[in-house]
């Protein structure tokens, strides 16, 4: 995993969906990934009980794992008293492999993160006294992370990579590769859960999903596993919530070797939507009329690039404000870091999805 030296297995073991578990049924789970050879548990204090089940299953075998937590605390202080000593005594160990900083998903956050008092501080002293190892980053937006791993603080990179998320290949990915960063994966399966339930507010709706990543579970995940084990990455850590499916992510690594011709035209491997795109950096927001900039440009993606026109139609009437709000003030333009001409693009997008288009 990059400059950690770490040796860390291909699918690791993402902590979020054993909360809803008991106990018994979340350390079972645990266990079973262990048996099976995975050794890379990812979790966050901010994750209700998921640290202290986590630690409960593997306190035995603590020194055959690497135990990944998350700070999100953004001052030093907090994370410092609050963060980190929690984090160890629900892990039970007095040393954790790596602790990220969690959710940097603007500059701003970035900043403070980095500032004197800030969270980073926090981890550079605990890790000058050895209750951690490593220090990573974590976030959903590629612009911002590029710019956190130019600073070279950061030993390893949580970020999204899917089927229909993409845009870490574009700069982020090879700027880690670069530094020796490792590169972690988070939703894998692109929010979409495996007994067609939606995981969160950005989560695409199963059904209108099924041709790009199958119609029943072991099937979306094997394409969701596929696709992003093809990439240079240490590591991705899906979502999995009982022995089953930690059975069927490995089987699905195991087995793997490479993409086969006609996956990589299905799933257009190695390609981004044509220019001009929105990477989503988020930087051309808050709009002063109210426009969702980056979701409106994000379902004209879905529209165009994936061929989901009626969900892209469909997700853009719940928008509260259209673009055809827009003034055409042009303030998003000037802060758009890839010089798009936003103020059309947003035009156009409405243009394909009213309803009445």
């Amino acid at each position: 995993m990059g400059r950690t030296n770490l040796n860390v297995s291909v699918v690791g073991f993402g902590g979020i969906p054993i909360i809803e578990a008991s106990k018994r049924a979340a350390v079972r789970t645990v266990r079973r990934a262990f048996e099976l050879g995975i050794n890379y548990f990812d979790t966050a204090r901010a994750y209700g009980d998921s640290e202290e089940k986590i630690g409960e299953a593997l306190h035995d075998v603590r020194g055959q794992v690497v135990l990944a937590t998350k700070t999100h605390q953004k001052t030093k202080e907090e994370a410092a008293r609050a963060g980190l000593k929690h984090s160890l005594r629900n892990l039970r160990t007095d040393r954790i492999d790596l602790v990220q900083l969690h959710g940097i998903d603007d500059v701003k956050t970035l900043e403070s993160a980095l500032a004197p008092d800030g969270s980073l501080a926090a981890l550079k002293e605990a890790r000058s006294a050895g209750t951690i190892d490593h220090i990573g980053i974590t976030g959903h937006r590629p612009y911002v992370l590029a710019k956190a791993l130019r600073t070279n603080e950061f030993d390893t990179v949580l970020v999204p990579l899917n089927l229909i998320t993409r845009e870490a290949t574009e700069e982020l990915m090879p700027l880690a590769k670069q530094l020796d960063i490792g590169v972690v994966i988070m939703k894998p399966f692109g929010g979409i859960d495996l007994n067609y339930s939606e995981r969160d507010s950005r989560a695409p709706n199963p059904k209108a999903f099924d041709k790009i990543f199958g119609e029943q579970g072991p099937e979306k995940a094997r394409r969701a596993l596929r696709f992003v084990l093809a990439h240079d990455v240490a590591t991705m850590v899906p979502g999995l919530r009982s022995p089953r499916e930690v059975e069927h992510a490995a089987a699905v690594a195991e087995r793997f070797r490479e993409l086969t011709d006609r996956e990589k035209e299905r799933y257009r491997f190695g390609q981004m939507p044509p220019e001009p795109f929105c990477r989503e950096c988020g930087l051309c927001v808050p709009c002063p009329e109210g426009i969702n900039i980056p979701a409106v440009l994000r379902f004209e993606k879905y529209a165009d690039f994936y061929g989901l026109r009626a969900y892209a139609k469909e997700q853009y009437q719940r928008l509260n404000t259209k673009a055809d709000g827009c003034t055409q003030c042009g303030e998003c333009v000037k802060k758009c870091p890839y010089r798009l001409d936003v103020v059309s693009m947003i035009k156009t997008t409405h243009e394909t999805l009213a309803v009445d288009a």
